[in-house]
């Protein structure tokens, strides 16, 4: 059996501190507030970037469909 070998870098814990600190972050805020954190905040990897414009895409459409049905013309 080899020998375990020391961790220099624990993903794990890391991955729960980061958690925890989002999570702190946007705790008290309200759905249109967590919506605009998440379009201005910038990702480093292309690929979570465009899944935050996605689900800001989406956001935004569902807000112009509960305007549209509260009979309010959105612009």
């Amino acid at each position: 059996m080899s020998k375990p070998s020391s961790k220099t870098f624990d993903c794990v814990q890391s991955m729960r501190e980061i958690r925890d600190k989002i999570s702190a972050e946007i705790a008290e805020m309200s759905y249109d507030e967590l919506a605009q954190w998440l379009r201005a905040h910038q990702y480093s990897d292309p690929f979570l970037q465009r899944l935050a414009e996605k689900a800001a895409q989406q956001a935004d459409a569902g807000e112009r469909l509960s305007v549209r049905h509260q009979g309010v013309v959105a612009e």
